[in-house]
């Protein structure tokens, strides 16, 4: 009987350890997550999209469609007290049907507005993430919801056809955990 009280005492010690490193490590992560997919509209970290160019698929990609005249779509972060230096990084998985034509599509974090081309990413045909660092960039705010600003947008520009399909956005200082 005590020998088995030991094994016993000792199996709840190490469950007991597992369980503070599994949760120690599954919320010490310092990202904020404003989609892994776009299901719906307002989940995850995001309110939107908005505006006349998206979809959004059942596999939780939204696609932004360049061919609409005057073609703009944004979404706003849930996390409205962000500062420009809570976050260096952002990671976003996207692809195009049509490379070429997508990088004249303007793409906007917090106040840096540029084509994509000037983003240095080359798009592809294929789902591809690509690590930006907002703050070489010189990102020196977030969106305000509150005066039409928003934190993430996509403009036609100069763009004809393309469509943008975007899987996941993730802000981080952890670049590394992304390569």
């Amino acid at each position: 009987m005590k020998g088995g009280l030991v094994k016993m005492k000792k199996y709840f010690l190490i469950s007991f350890l597992v369980l503070i490193l599994i949760l120690t490590f599954t919320f010490s992560s310092d990202d904020f997550v404003v989609a892994t997919k776009f299901s719906a509209p307002n989940e995850e970290g995001y309110w939107g999209p908005y505006g006349p160019a998206f979809t959004l698929e059942k596999n939780g990609i939204l696609v932004f469609d360049s061919s609409i005249p005057n073609a703009w779509m944004t979404l706003n972060f849930k996390d409205d007290f962000m500062e420009p230096e809570d976050y260096k990084y952002v990671v976003i998985t996207m692809k195009t049907d049509d490379p070429e034509d997508a990088q004249n599509i303007v793409m906007t974090f917090g106040d840096i507005k540029k084509p994509i081309k000037d983003w240095k990413i080359k798009l592809n045909k294929e789902f591809t993430t690509y690590i930006i660092d907002l703050h070489a960039l010189g990102l020196t705010k977030w969106g305000d919801g509150t005066k039409a600003e928003p934190d993430f947008a996509l403009n036609k520009a100069t763009a004809n056809k393309a469509k943008l399909f975007v899987q996941s956005i993730i802000l981080t200082n952890d670049k590394e955990a992304f390569e």
